[in-house]
């Protein structure tokens, strides 16, 4: 958490207020959190944002900002005081300035002329074209591991955490610990539909916030709202009425219905 939907939002939401827009350096409060020079975007201008997984690019116009949130980051615009707790400070020439506010300093930023430096190790993106039923088929083609880790891995698959793999595993009526190599033709092509169903879904509720995510102009996201599954331990199951489960695959914390997704 943060997982694609979430950063999605930064995405869209932050395009408005930070396109050309001219950068004038910037510093790390927090040391860990970036080792980048930030002169290197004095000067230049804010044309477009992109994401690859969980990365937020910001596009200039020979550099990329690349920003991490990792488990309780948030991107602030300010024109005033430096929120509490910021970790990374883009300063820009109309005296606004891009923070990165993270209490738990997970959080890293990146200056960068290349951007697969950082993310060139990143899977194939969920909503991309190339994320076809017939591709992901061939990407289950040799894969022996359990469900929930390998859509976890972000080797494999951008941009999936832990509530949306348990939200999407449910929908799919498959158990987390089912091996890939198990699966049938129809539960691999119900699969990728869900995976693509359950991403688009949140990112239209503006992510999901449990703790401290909050998206553009201070929004919640409010795709909690819609989970059937995540964090209900105990609650009747919305296909059975049977008490939902926790259990711990991969040393993840992790919810099922254990009438509806059968290990087999």
């Amino acid at each position: 958490m943060p997982e694609l939907p979430e950063v999605d939002s930064y995405r869209t939401g932050l395009a408005k207020p930070l396109i050309g827009l001219e950068a004038n350096g910037g510093k790390a409060l927090w040391h860990r959190a970036s080792d980048s020079n930030f002169n290197l975007v004095k000067g230049q201008k804010i044309f477009g944002l992109d994401r690859r997984g969980k990365y937020l690019i910001i596009n200039l116009n020979t550099h990329h900002i690349i920003i991490h949130l990792r488990m309780t980051g948030r991107i602030d615009i300010t024109k005033g005081e430096t929120p509490k707790y910021t970790t990374v400070e883009i300063n820009f020439t109309d005296g606004q300035k891009l923070c990165l506010v993270d209490y738990r300093k997970f959080g890293r930023v990146w200056i960068v002329k290349n951007i697969n430096k950082i993310v060139g190790h990143i899977g194939i993106e969920p909503l991309s074209k190339q994320f076809t039923s017939n591709k992901f088929e061939e990407m289950l083609e040799k894969r022996t591991g359990m469900m929930k880790p390998l859509l976890l891995n972000q080797q494999f698959i951008a941009g999936i955490g832990n509530y949306l793999a348990d939200e999407i595993l449910f929908r799919s009526s498959i158990h987390p610990m089912r091996k890939a190599n198990t699966l049938t033709k129809v539960e691999k092509k119900q699969l990728h539909r869900d995976i693509r169903y359950i991403i688009k879904k949140s990112i239209s509720y503006g992510g999901t916030t449990f703790l401290t995510f909050r998206g553009p102009e201070g929004k919640k996201g409010d795709f909690w709202k819609q989970l059937k599954i995540f964090r209900k331990t105990g609650e009747p199951c919305p296909h059975c009425k049977k008490p939902v489960t926790r259990i711990i695959v991969g040393q993840r914390s992790t919810h099922i219905c254990e009438n509806k997704q059968k290990i087999i």
